[in-house]
């Protein structure tokens, strides 16, 4: 799976799961003017089912944001593969509900959030997600974003997202280096400004054994 390569476009035809062996992945969908939301992000052990209700048609798109390495798994042979072991099934059921918990909380800022709550929650969701074991003292993580795909992300402009970590980081809540390599200094101040309780959002979106 190469770096900046489309898998499936919205409308596509699509037959299978795919699990996130390795690299980021972008789920996206587009208006017909170019605007584009991301809608999610699937990370290393997730699974990505991208089809709609009629089972075959892709409902995003999906593009690689880094190297990286998928399994396909067709429609059939996963649910023959669920069907007979529950416990794969359990865990399915468990992230898929992780998937839909993370989207309701970024809805909600997206709908009534100002710009610092939108970007604080997406960094404390990135921090959870890429760092699960962390004691939240001292998150560090890179995202490989640029600074217009997070505002994708979280429905901002990349001007936007760029004054906004600015002040995060004038106000000591965290540091950047390089390009998108981030350092939480003040998690208790990012977390409140995204408006959650961090171990109540860990245990909501990151299912234990998943």
């Amino acid at each position: 799976m190469p770096n900046r390569c489309t898998l499936l476009i919205e409308g596509d035809e699509c037959r299978a799961v795919y699990y996130v062996r390795a690299g980021w992945l972008a789920l996206s969908k587009a208006l017909e003017g170019g605007q584009n939301q991301i809608i999610d992000f699937a990370l290393p052990g997730d699974i990505v089912d991208p089809s709609g209700a009629d089972g075959v048609t892709a409902s995003v798109t999906v593009e690689a944001l880094t190297d990286g390495a998928l399994a396909a798994m067709p429609y059939r042979s996963w649910e023959a593969m669920t069907g007979e072991q529950p416990a794969l099934h359990h865990l399915a059921h468990r992230m898929e509900s992780a998937m839909h918990a993370r989207r309701a909380e970024r809805m909600l800022r997206l709908g009534r959030g100002a710009a610092e709550m939108r970007l604080a929650y997406a960094l404390v969701e990135f921090c959870i997600r890429i760092s699960p074991d962390s004691d939240g003292r001292n998150c560090e993580f890179h995202i490989p974003l640029t600074q217009q795909q997070l505002g994708d992300y979280v429905g901002l402009s990349s001007v936007h997202v760029c004054r906004t970590l600015r002040r995060m980081a004038r106000n000591g809540i965290l540091e950047m280096r390089d390009h998108m390599d981030i350092r939480v200094l003040d998690p208790r101040s990012l977390a409140c400004l995204a408006g959650v309780d961090v171990e109540a959002l860990k245990r909501a979106i990151m299912p234990q054994g998943a």
